[in-house]
Formats: C-alpha cells, sequence, structure tokens
C-alpha cells in the first residue's frame, strides 16, 4: 500500500512578507488581478469582517486603512520552491504541486522514522519554523490527500479502512473534476464521492469519458498517478518583501536572519560553504544596492554570516527606504576537512581565517592585507601583499626551501656601524637580472657586542649593510 502526504499552503504570498516574527498589527489582503476578488487575507482583515472571494471595492469598503497586494505566481512559486528544500532536509519523494501545494510520498520513510506517528511529529516541527499556514492530510493516493488537505482534514492516519472512508461524504465539487463532468453526473443523481465510487469502472467507461475513468482510478490509488519528483536547485537566490519601508540599514538584519537559515539549508544539503554572498537592497526612489558578505575560510552556518554582515552593515547607509531584499550566493566551495577536536573544536581562539573575515567584515576587503610568498629570491621581492588570503600560499611555501630568515626585515638597508661577530654565513644571493634591478650579495647571520643579532649582507664593493633582525 502507498500513502501518500498532501501539503496546501492557502496563504503563501501573504506568509512570505516579513513582519518581524509578530503578527501584522494592519490588515493586509492578496488580491487577485483578474477577478479583483481577495484570494488571501490576514488575521487583522478577517476581524474587520474581509472574507475570501470577496470583491476588491467590498473589502475597501470595510477596511479603510486595506493594505493590497496583487498576486503573484513567480512569488508563490519560488516559495512553494523555498519550502520544499526545507523539507527535503527530512523526506524525500517531494512533488511541487503548483500553485500551493506539496506531494510527498510517505510509504518509503515509515521504516526510517519507525511509523507515521514519528514522520510526522518531525516533519510538522521543521516545517514549523517557517511560520506558514498549512494544511494536511494523508491519503491512498494524491488525490485523495489533496481533497482532504484542501477540506482542511488535517488528517494523519495510515489505516487504509480509515482513509477509505474518509473521502466518501464530500460532494464532487470538492474534486478535480471539470464543472461539465460534475454536471454530468448531477443528472443521474451523482453527488458524492461515495455515489461516485459505488459505480463499477466498467459502468463508468461506458457512461462517461475517460477522464472521469482516469479519476476514479486514480483516487482510489488503482491507477498509478503520474508525479515529478523535487530536485533541490543549484543556485542560491532568495528574495524577500518586506511588509514595510525600512530606511534604517541596521534594521535589516532580522529579515537578513531567515534569509541566513535558507541559506544554511541550502548549503548543508550541498556539503558546501560560501565564500562570498551578495546583498541586493531594493530602494524605494533610487536604484537597488549591492553589498558584499566575504568569508575567508567559508562558512555555511546562518550564526556566522549574521555576525559577518552586522559588521559590514554598519559602513553601509541608504540613500530611501527598502521594500525588499535579494540574497545570492557568488562564490561557493567544497567543505574542507575539519582537524579540530571532535566534541570541543577550538576553545578560547579564532583561527586565522576567522579573524580575517571578521577584520574584512568591518574594515572592508580592501583594508585587510595578508602576506604571501613568491618564488623571487630578492628579500624585498620574496613576499607580496594580497586583499584575500591566497588560494596557493601552502603550495609555494612548500616547494621553497627552508631559510633562516629574521622575523623584521627593514623597509630599507642600513649601513652597519657597529662590531659583530660572524654567527652563520655566507649565503650568497645572485639575482634580478631580468628586471633591472640585479643585486649580488653575501648574506650573514652575526652577533652584536649587546647579543643582538642581525641579518647583515656584504656587497661587490665589501660595503656592509643591515637588512633585518632576528626577534
Amino acid at each position: 500500500m502507498l500513502l501518500w502526504l498532501y501539503l496546501d499552503f492557502p496563504s503563501l504570498q501573504l506568509d512570505r512578507f516579513f513582519t518581524n516574527g509578530e503578527a501584522s498589527s494592519h490588515p493586509v489582503i492578496i488580491v487577485d488581478g483578474r477577478r479583483h476578488t481577495v484570494v488571501q487575507a490576514n488575521e487583522m482583515a478577517q476581524q474587520h469582517g474581509i472574507t475570501l472571494n470577496m470583491g476588491l471595492g467590498s473589502a475597501a469598503a470595510l477596511c479603510p486603512d486595506l493594505q493590497v497586494y496583487p498576486l503573484d505566481d513567480a512569488v508563490t512559486k519560488q516559495r512553494l520552491t523555498d519550502i520544499a528544500q526545507w523539507l527535503y532536509l527530512l523526506t524525500s519523494d517531494i512533488t511541487l504541486d503548483f500553485p500551493q501545494g506539496l506531494i510527498i510520498k510517505v510509504s518509503n520513510m515509515l521504516s526510517l522514522y519507525e511509523g507515521l506517528e514519528n514522520y510526522w511529529q518531525s516533519l510538522s516541527t521543521h516545517l514549523a519554523t517557517l511560520k506558514v499556514n498549512v494544511r494536511y492530510a494523508t491519503g491512498l493516493s494524491p488525490f485523495a490527500a489533496k481533497l482532504l488537505a484542501k477540506s482542511q482534514a488535517n488528517l494523519i492516519e495510515d489505516d487504509s479502512y480509515v482513509l477509505k472512508q474518509s473521502i466518501l461524504p464530500y460532494p464532487l465539487q470538492e474534486t478535480e473534476l471539470s464543472d461539465k463532468q460534475i454536471d454530468a453526473l448531477n443528472r443521474v443523481g451523482i453527488r458524492t464521492i461515495e455515489d461516485l465510487l459505488a459505480l463499477p469502472l466498467a459502468d463508468i467507461a461506458k457512461r462517461f469519458d475517460i477522464d472521469l475513468v482516469n479519476y476514479v482510478g486514480r483516487l482510489t490509488g488503482y491507477f498509478k498517478h503520474p508525479v515529478e519528483y523535487f530536485i533541490p536547485p543549484d543556485q542560491f537566490q532568495v528574495y524577500l518583501e518586506l511588509l514595510f519601508d525600512i530606511d534604517n540599514v541596521q534594521w535589516l538584519e532580522k529579515p537578513l536572519t531567515r534569509l541566513f537559515i535558507q541559506l544554511e539549508v541550502f548549503l548543508k544539503l550541498r556539503d558546501r560553504v560560501a565564500y562570498e554572498l551578495t546583498l541586493t537592497i531594493d530602494q524605494r526612489d533610487h536604484e537597488s544596492k549591492s553589498i558584499r558578505f566575504t568569508s575567508a575560510q567559508g562558512d555555511y552556518q546562518a550564526k556566522t554570516w549574521q555576525t559577518l554582515s552586522a559588521l559590514t552593515l554598519e559602513s553601509v547607509s541608504l540613500e530611501s527606504a527598502a521594500y525588499g531584499l535579494t540574497l545570492a550566493v557568488t562564490r561557493w566551495g567544497e567543505l574542507q576537512p575539519n582537524e579540530q577536536d571532535f566534541f570541543q573544536g577550538i576553545t578560547g581562539q579564532q583561527s586565522a581565517l576567522e579573524l580575517t573575515s571578521l577584520l574584512q567584515a568591518k574594515l572592508g576587503t580592501q583594508a585587510v592585507m595578508t602576506v604571501e610568498l613568491t618564488n623571487d629570491p630578492r628579500p624585498e621581492k620574496a613576499t607580496r601583499l594580497h586583499t584575500t588570503p591566497p588560494a596557493t600560499s601552502d603550495s609555494i611555501t612548500s616547494t621553497l626551501p627552508q631559510k633562516i630568515r629574521p622575523s623584521f626585515l627593514l623597509p630599507e638597508p642600513i649601513p652597519l656601524t657597529e662590531k659583530t661577530t660572524i654567527v652563520l654565513g655566507p649565503e650568497r644571493i645572485v639575482s634580478g637580472w631580468w628586471d633591472g634591478d640585479a643585486i649580488q650579495r653575501d648574506y650573514f647571520i652575526v652577533r652584536t657586542p649587546q647579543g643582538q643579532w642581525l641579518w647583515v649582507f656584504k656587497t661587490q664593493e665589501n660595503q656592509w649593510f643591515v637588512h633585518g633582525h632576528f626577534s
């Protein structure tokens, strides 16, 4: 026996608005632009007497301060995809049923969760974090589960007899049948699903069209219901519309948290980390503003990106009020092996890359420099500065011979004016003939009478210079 679960989201676009995690204190409705009727209404609007399928004029008359938004199919489609991606962490075999439903094949998951009750408890708890209005039901077929869910049955059951009996009382108007098919059935006294299922399929095929036979077969589970299972997308780009305009950039941190949570789910599914994110802020009276968030070591956790974004936003200002946010992954990569203690991790310290990420977020990427070794033997050009940690520095270091070098290199060599004792050397460096900056020096490690260790060199003219100090 196959068991299916249907999740119906009657107010997808309305639930998508960011309201700071609280119920909106203003009445808000979503209106179908073709029929000019209310298709979604929040609790405040319903308290004013506004109901679904009510005309826009009547709704406006009941509530003068009503906020009206047009129904956007693209918004609901994207929101449904986001929910499917979120549930994909716990369950597989998800099918998008546009515009507002998800079909989930439950049978394959029951052995993993040791029963339907445990499965639904885990799924419903996971879904509750999205704060969406949902109606649900299980059934022996996708059509049966959808019928019960849209009728707000909220039935979670795996007993086949109970599921068969639960759909019988519903009128044909609640099914997926067309008005023409329902009229044809009503003319012969068939008004409920129980009346319809009392007829053998052979009799239905003789008296009605083949579409009705297919529907009855799929409703009862006798016929296979073709579905196309959801595959999570490979690119992350999520848009969040703000219910109210925000003119202070610091107030964007809370709506950004919702986007970072979705980002964490996206990256965890693929076992990847993000190195760079782009936040696009839609402004009411100005062009959109783009802001980059970077992580030197790559992160996937929402709390880490919240910290980095908060530091970055401290130096950002808005030209006008923001009404929408778009977060996209610009650069990502594979999750690197973790060599920390499995239970404790790093305690009381930060890695170099973590510190670099925080400094870049606070000061900007151009203000934070890191040192990279080069293959040039000239001391003045043996290192170079980068605004981001070089990806190949480890490979360069491993190929260079290990040589004794001072901790502090002087910007320019200065003449040696005191007596010293040679401890190690010479090390001859002859290089730079290819770029016009040739040198020929003999380097020594010396010690002064005061105990100071110096790195000095002698030129071809027998002149001595100090080039560095050992710590």
